[in-house]
């Protein structure tokens, strides 16, 4: 019977083309309503932004223009050196220069008005109407304005009411007294006075008025550098007149701010479909409002949205290409590799792939001849089944250990807080915790001898609190022994039966040490020594018999953990090794281990082999 192509493979990738399109279509979505959301939100903010600054820039050049203005009339009446220490006003008073004649009036009166032209280039027209000599002196920076010849000067008052000495502005108009014949006629915005003898107490008797006239349209120098406008600008006096607009429409007009949503212009602000930026001038009392469509943003949004949408769109067919070309390459050594395994279904052991990457196939590759291989040995030594039994045996024998020892401990502990009630019991305690702290950091069958040492040094302590130091512990082991490896849990034991049993009833001068050395053949012996009591023949008869007897088997208190230990290391490395024990009475008593002289990784290695029995 024939085997078929497994298609698993291909729906695999093809559903991961399938997630890969979902993913970039739900990413379009999202971008989508950030677009329409976020972004227009920025742009919206950034608009305000921009329109506040540039309101606050238009209002403080008017201020200034206003300022220049002011300063303007306030040097008429300012003494100079060179008109003979008098102002310009001086001499529309006949009792001050009276021996003045005409001409001289003209030369200094004229030579201020084209002076303040040449120094102020917003100012388009400037005159003063003389009512004692009945003389206009009128000055222009435009080529070929001159003023109407017909147009009385004189018998007009100027806007506002009553003579004062306050400004007055007359808001964009054509100005009556220029010679329609000028070809430069536009829409002006006049700032007028009335002029008073300097000494004057009254403001009642005027000597003739100053018009200044300023180009309707100035305002626009303000923002003339900036990258243009998205919306518009007005420029609203106190009447609530237009005196300039940015597109040039409504100059001169009464402000209609009902296009906008605007009902009260003293409290207009952004809502519906505009953005509104305001700002009132504290000199000259002129309200400044940007106003912007939002449509002019939404359509920059847009535009910014298509282009996102656009590189979207080439991301998404860059990664359908990108997921095709890669699913066929990689479903192809997949299915390869599915291949190899069904042919190992049967049992045929003489089966590998090609490793032809280095990538995670390249590692499945080669992880599946890996297998190959060790499966291949395992079943041909059977030895799973043995291995399994003995590692299960084995931690079941070292697992019995931690009831015994708690136990022990924790009536150390007891009795001495019921004995001593001193902070020793913290210490105890303390030490106890690190003892747990270990056995639980410590995973595997195996550990270093430096830390198996470093264990029973810290039992060593606590029981030297429990039996107020009746002995001290030395140690005995070449610096290159330490780093060999050594079952986890085998002196502890051995020290708990030399301090319970060896060092019972001592009060001082005990001595426990652990020693280890290397044999010849490649074998570490362990010995661990008191000087304690001692046995006699017999009793180490009947030890050593308990040895190879289960844990509850064992009658002899003293043989429950040397049999533990003993049975371990024997499980691990066959019946060569384990304990042995040697005593003389009231000398000493040495516990020694055998077991092979290795590091830990190679001990690992060496219990998976075949070399124990």
């Amino acid at each position: 019977m024939g085997q078929h192509r497994p298609h698993i493979v291909s729906r695999y990738f093809l559903k991961m083309m399938l997630s890969y399109c979902l993913v970039i279509v739900i990413g379009l979505g999202l971008v989508t309503v950030l677009t329409n959301s976020w972004v227009t939100a920025r742009l919206t903010e950034k608009e305000s932004r921009v329109d506040a600054e540039l309101v606050r820039q238009v209002r403080d050049y008017s201020d200034g223009k206003y300022k220049t203005i002011q300063n303007i009339f306030a040097q008429l009446y300012m003494p100079m050196n060179y008109y003979g220490n008098n102002s310009v006003v001086d001499y529309l008073n006949p009792r001050r220069t009276g021996n003045a004649d005409l001409k001289t009036k003209r030369e200094v009166i004229s030579g201020y008005l084209q002076d303040v032209c040449g120094s102020n280039s917003f100012i388009s027209d400037i005159f003063i109407a003389n009512y004692g000599d009945r003389e206009l002196y009128f000055f222009s920076r435009i080529p070929g304005r001159d003023t109407s010849l017909d147009y009385d000067f004189f018998s007009r008052e100027l806007p506002g009411g009553e003579v004062n000495n306050l400004i007055r502005m007359v808001p964009n108009h054509v100005p009556e007294y220029i010679n329609q014949s000028s070809v430069n006629n536009f829409d002006v915005l006049s700032y007028c006075i009335y002029l008073f003898d300097r000494n004057a107490i009254r403001y009642n008797n005027a000597r003739g008025y100053i018009v200044v006239n300023v180009r309707a349209d100035h305002f626009k120098d303000a923002y003339r550098t900036e990258n243009g406008m998205n919306g518009k600008l007005y420029v609203v006096d106190q009447e609530g007149n237009v005196l300039f607009d940015s597109a040039g429409e409504d100059a001169g007009k009464p402000f209609d701010g009902s296009q906008y949503g605007i009902r009260n212009i003293d409290e207009a602000a952004s809502g519906g479909d505009y953005v509104v930026n305001t700002e009132v001038s504290d000199r000259t009392g002129y309200r400044f409002i940007s106003i912007v469509n939002r449509d002019v943003i939404r359509r920059e949004a847009g535009s910014i949205r298509r282009s996102m949408y656009g590189i979207l769109a080439v991301c998404l067919a860059l990664a359908l290409v990108i997921s095709t070309l890669s699913a066929r390459h990689f479903s192809g050594r997949i299915n390869q590799l599915v291949e190899k395994m069904r042919d190992l279904e049967p049992g045929e052991m003489a089966v590998s792939t090609e490793v032809r990457s280095h990538d995670e196939i390249g590692y499945l590759e080669q992880s599946f001849n890996s297998m190959v291989t060790r499966l291949d040995k395992h079943i041909q030594t059977a030895y799973v089944y043995q291995l399994e039994t003995k590692t299960a045996e084995l931690k079941a024998l070292q697992a019995q250990i931690n009831p015994h020892f708690l136990f022990n401990t924790l009536e150390s502990i007891r009795f001495n807080a019921l004995e001593h009630q001193d902070a020793d019991t913290a210490r105890m305690i303390h030490l106890l915790g690190n003892l747990f702290r270990w056995n639980i950091q410590s995973g595997g069958l195996f550990v270093e001898l430096r830390q198996e040492i470093n264990y029973a040094e810290t039992f060593i302590e606590l029981q030297k609190l429990r039996y107020a130091d009746a002995f001290d512990f030395e140690t005995d082991v070449p610096q290159k022994l330490l780093g060999l490896g050594v079952p986890k849990f085998i002196l502890q034991p051995l020290v708990e039966n030399a301090i319970k049993h060896g060092q019972r009833g001592v009060s001082s001068g005990g001595i426990i040490s652990i020693t280890a050395r290397e044999a010849p053949e490649g074998t570490l012996m362990i010995a661990v020594e008191d000087n304690g009591h001692g046995m006699d023949a017999e009793q180490v008869r009947r030890i050593r018999e308990g040895f190879d007897r289960p844990e509850t088997e064992t009658d002899d208190h003293y043989s429950i953990g040397l049999s533990n230990v003993h049975q371990r290391i024997r499980i691990l490395f066959g019946d060569a090794y384990g304990l042995d024990i040697q005593s003389e009475p009231e000398v000493k008593t040495v516990v020694s281990i055998r077991m092979p002289a290795r590091r830990k990784e190679e001990l690992e290695a060496y219990v998976q082999s075949d070399h124990r029995g």
